[in-house]
């Protein structure tokens, strides 16, 4: 599973850290998404699924820590002002104190390894013959009710958590019709409603996620010791915000 070989390569990483972690994040969620779609048959991945979901938990202190750090970067360059820098070098060391912290306690991230290595041989070890095109479109229809019924929430409630909740099923979504494609299930004319359809969720996961991303800079600077320009910052964030949701 090429998916599982990309966490293999990005932990640990021979370059940048944080953006590999990222990187495997991605490539955790993507095998997630891929396992939610083939629930039926005689396959049986619950438990890797729930040691891929432990992972990913176990990645996400250190991928915020580097997601705000990029998030200030780039609010940055669109919206220029002098209190930006003291708040994004804050976020630099803490970004570093917490990878510091879990490198201490699994140096060179060989016990996350370990953990994807017997999740791929499990994997590996399933009937995957018995596997029906059949389950894998009955599973994405599921998933389309779903991401469609957490849109309809979203659309009548203002809480971020509602609203994070329905990114997650867009990108879920997005992830398994590249995947029902990759497996064959999509073709003919539902290939080029896939490619629409991918399009238009990538689209939508995008803005959300650029809001959960400002959301949670603007919590943790909101947070931060008083410092010159800290108000002017807080200020752009708020005006963003009402932006990305539109």
């Amino acid at each position: 599973m090429k998916d599982g070989q990309a966490i293999l390569d990005a932990l640990p990483a021979k370059t940048d850290q944080n953006d590999a972690i990222h990187a495997a994040r991605k490539a955790i969620r993507r095998m997630r998404a891929l396992l939610a779609l083939v629930v039926a048959d005689d396959l049986d991945l619950d438990r890797e699924d729930f040691a891929l979901r432990r992972l990913g938990k176990g990645l996400s202190d250190m991928r915020d820590a580097h997601v705000v750090v990029e998030t200030a970067r780039r609010l940055q360059s669109l919206h220029p002002d002098p209190g930006w820098q003291p708040i994004i070098e804050a976020l630099e060391l803490r970004r570093t104190r917490i990878l510091q912290r879990s490198l201490a306690v699994d140096p060179g991230f060989l016990k996350r390894r370990n953990v994807i290595e017997r999740v791929l041989d499990r994997i590996g070890a399933q009937p995957w013959e018995t596997l029906r095109k059949r389950t894998i479109r009955a599973a994405l229809a599921s998933s389309e009710r779903r991401a469609k019924r957490a849109a309809e929430r979203a659309a009548h409630h203002d809480d971020p958590e509602i609203v994070h909740r329905w990114r997650r099923k867009v990108r879920r979504l997005r992830m398994q019709l590249d995947a029902a494609q990759e497996l064959g299930a999509i073709h003919g004319h539902g290939d080029e409603h896939a490619a629409v359809a991918r399009k238009a969720l990538h689209k939508i996961s995008d803005r959300l996620g650029w809001s959960q991303d400002v959301r949670l800079l603007r919590n943790l600077v909101r947070n931060m010791p008083a410092s010159e320009g800290k108000q002017a910052v807080m200020r752009l964030m708020d005006r963003e915000l009402p932006a990305v949701g539109d």
